[in-house]
């Protein structure tokens, strides 16, 4: 059982690694363009345990190149904010109006996902540590159970 958590740690740290790395690159590569709020609102989600999440949606169109896109994430990458409740994801929208002109930022390579906050969202860097976490706690386990057998391979 622990080879298993330990496995699974180590999958949920990997992935943090592979998200901060790639939302590192949307960060270094963007562009700021202007664009336009064409909609506000807070969309629920059903989260793998049976729960209520809300995700904040701020959508805007920008042109990128003399190319028109649509977007509405808050954040680089693919992860984006999910709270508890409703209220504090209405929270995150009200910087904004529809119609309000705001910079957005976009990666070159990927000019169709353009974001609009300058900065991460944390959930890589929080996937990071939870792994990490988990993998402790696996290999802690790993190691007791090993040092358990030894200590009964010395007693036979």
């Amino acid at each position: 059982m622990s080879v298993v958590v330990l496995l699974v740690g180590l999958g949920i740290a990997g992935m943090g690694a592979y998200s901060y790395v790639a939302d590192s690159a949307s960060l270094d590569d963007r562009v700021r363009v202007t664009a336009e709020v064409t909609e506000i609102g807070v969309e629920p989600v059903v989260t793998s345990r049976g729960r209520t999440s809300y995700v904040p949606v701020v959508a805007f169109q920008y042109r990128f190149r003399g190319t028109s896109y649509t977007s509405d994430r808050l954040y680089p990458g693919r992860s984006q904010p999910q709270y508890g409740d409703r209220a504090t994801a209405q929270e995150r929208t009200s910087a904004y109006a529809v119609g309000q002109s705001v910079t957005a930022y976009v990666d070159p390579d990927a000019p169709d996902q353009a974001f609009l906050e300058d900065s991460r969202s944390g959930q890589a860097t929080g996937a990071f540590f939870v792994g990490v976490i988990v993998s402790l706690v696996g290999g802690v386990g790993l190691y007791q159970a090993r040092a358990e057998a030894r200590a009964r391979d010395l007693l036979s």
